[in-house]
């Protein structure tokens, strides 16, 4: 399967989801997208997500940089998100890094290996951006909406 296909079958995946209007029969993603709450941003569309964590996007509209956090490579939720959201597997995703290593000289988002860990850190860095478990982000944090655009 080509990389473009990953990505449009991941797409229609999450749009069978539908994140932003879930009906009752359908199960939501396994996470929920968070950032720091001085962070003005409330919505973020799945492409510009796709392109914060390939680290194509590196500065949030209000001016801050962007920090993109991922989970540890072996974690469940690092896969779903992998999946889910980049269309790739975490191998996939690997290999890209190697590659943008080589002729971008870009490092892959810095990792964490737990809710608390992750929580602290969009916490404490006003422009990271990370995922946690479904109903795991506290007070500490902002949930922000991923839109799927049509």
């Amino acid at each position: 399967m080509t990389p473009l296909m990953r990505t449009w079958v991941a797409v229609l995946l999450v749009i069978s989801w539908s994140w932003t209007d879930v009906p009752l029969a359908q199960e939501p993603p396994p996470f929920v997208v968070i950032v720091n709450k001085s962070n003005p941003i409330t919505l973020l569309p799945l492409t510009e997500l796709q392109r914060v964590f390939r680290k194509q996007t590196r500065m949030w509209r209000h001016g801050e940089s962007m920090v993109p956090v991922d989970w540890d490579a072996t974690s469940e939720i690092r896969q779903e998100f992998s999946r889910l959201v980049m269309g790739r597997s975490v191998r996939e995703m690997a290999d890209f890094w190697i590659q943008q290593s080589i002729t971008q000289g870009l490092a892959p988002p810095s990792t964490q290996k737990s809710t608390r860990a992750i929580l602290r850190f969009v916490a404490s860095v006003a422009g990271a951006i990370s995922y946690v478990p479904q109903g795991e982000a506290d007070e500490s944090v902002k949930v922000i909406t991923v839109k799927i655009l049509p």
